[in-house]
């Protein structure tokens, strides 16, 4: 066979061409792509839903698949044929590689490590030391630095539409993951017509390096069924409070034993953890061997620890010992300023039942849910760029529109998200956290 062929849950095949690119062939087999193998595609998020086992290396070999497809398809638009084949390359690079750097659970290890998976990609595609960039070197000299500057997100060195082709608010990466995620899951709210979407896009503007990407007017509606996917996806699988909940708890144990180990308490690192903890400046080798398994290993160390409460937050995490949430108390149908008040309050209740130190069991979690929103007026004008934003063409392909100007109804996930908080708290201490809120001011 001349094409090298896997089997997808969700696409059923993905294939790479033996002759035509043997090089993404090694680029796979690399021991930096292989790791992503032993990475949760969706961090923690097995707590909540069983079944969310799947790994990184699926949904890069997903977004592959997919960029595929959109250059086949940009191959065929009147005037593209020249620079897209030249784009080719990098391109498919960028697909496989574009997580090659994230850490243990995903998107969880960028708040452990403290550095954004992108810049640790960016590092692993550069560095000597990799066989990532031996192989990238042996098709072209320069294709790490093309592949990178694709990746890392302030790089607007290469064409517009290659950037937005793997990272804007209508992407390849978001196509996978988002249907890949509610299959695993089977949640069931990754239904959209993905394949309308891929093949309906063309560039937009005057030369290669200015073009943005845009829609046809009959793609739409498969763009709205795919914001409210979004909007669905977040709310119910990525933002679930279990899954927080036990987000919290990492961090908190994660600090916690940190913390020791700076007072120069024996906490049994293991040497990754060490290394990652002790050194200034990690090279990418030592920050690759940070993997899931590593963690998991020492929070099994820590869970028999002398220290009760690093005992006790690992044996939570580690047996699914969760805590519950709390939402924040309200006065007067606004948050209560800076919760100050209520977070002593809540510590207090902690510590008088004997979980100490109260600031690792009173957890507390604040974002907003921004499913697309690319027109707020208080954004910088960096994030005004096209990027940030779905473009429709009208009937006669004169104007572009952003979307929610054409669809009123995404107006209900578009405009800007009230801020949510909540705490998470022992079991143990439910009825008395739910009690002090419902008696507060």
């Amino acid at each position: 066979m001349s094409a090298k062929i896997f089997r997808d849950p969700l696409y059923n095949y993905v294939s790479i061409d033996r002759t035509k690119d043997s090089w993404l062939l090694q680029l796979l087999d690399t021991p930096e792509v292989q790791r992503l193998r032993r990475i949760h595609q969706l961090g923690i998020s097995c707590l909540t839903y069983p079944g969310a086992d799947h790994s990184r290396l699926s949904h890069s070999l997903g977004v592959l698949h997919l960029t595929q497809q959109a250059l086949e398809h940009m191959g065929t638009v009147q005037g593209t044929k020249s620079f897209v084949e030249s784009a080719r390359v990098p391109l498919l690079a960028a697909a496989l590689l574009h997580d090659v750097g994230h850490g243990p659970f995903s998107h969880l290890a960028e708040a452990l490590v403290g550095a954004k998976h992108e810049d640790w990609s960016c590092e692993v595609i550069r560095s000597p030391e990799t066989r990532v960039n031996c192989v990238l070197r042996g098709v072209d000299g320069s294709l790490p630095d093309q592949v990178s500057a694709l990746i890392a997100k302030n790089d607007f060195t290469r064409p517009l539409w290659q950037k937005h082709l793997l990272s804007s608010q209508l992407d390849v990466d978001r196509l996978d993951f988002l249907r890949r995620d509610s299959l695993i899951t089977g949640a069931g709210y990754g239904h959209f017509d993905w394949y309308r979407i891929l093949h309906t896009f063309s560039p937009w503007g005057e030369t290669n390096q200015e073009s943005d990407l845009v829609w046809s007017d009959k793609a739409k509606y498969a763009i709205e069924e795919y914001i409210f996917s979004r909007f669905y996806m977040y709310e119910n699988v990525y933002y679930h409070k279990t899954t927080l909940a036990f987000e919290r708890i990492l961090q908190a144990l994660w600090q916690h034993a940190r913390g020791l180990h700076r007072d120069g308490h024996d906490i049994q690192l293991l040497r990754p953890i060490r290394v990652l903890w002790d050194t200034k400046d990690l090279s990418p080798r030592q920050y690759l061997d940070l993997e899931e398994h590593v963690v998991m290993h020492q929070i099994s160390r820590w869970a028999k620890h002398k220290d009760k409460a690093l005992a006790d937050l690992s044996g939570r995490f580690l047996n699914r010992n969760g805590f519950v949430c709390i939402e924040a108390p309200k006065l007067r149908s606004k948050i209560a300023g800076s919760l100050e008040e209520w977070d002593d309050k809540l510590r207090k209740l902690a510590r008088r039942k004997g979980f100490t130190p109260a600031e690792f069991y009173v957890l507390r979690d604040e974002r907003r849910i921004t499913i697309y929103s690319p027109y707020y007026p208080e954004k910088g004008k960096e994030e005004q760029a096209p990027t940030n934003a779905i473009r429709i063409l009208d009937g006669d392909g004169g104007k572009a529109h952003e979307i929610s100007e054409l669809l009123p109804r995404l107006k209900a996930v578009t405009k800007k998200p009230p801020e949510k908080v909540l705490y998470f708290v022992p079991k143990e201490i439910r009825k008395e956290s739910e009690k002090l809120r419902a008696n507060w001011p």
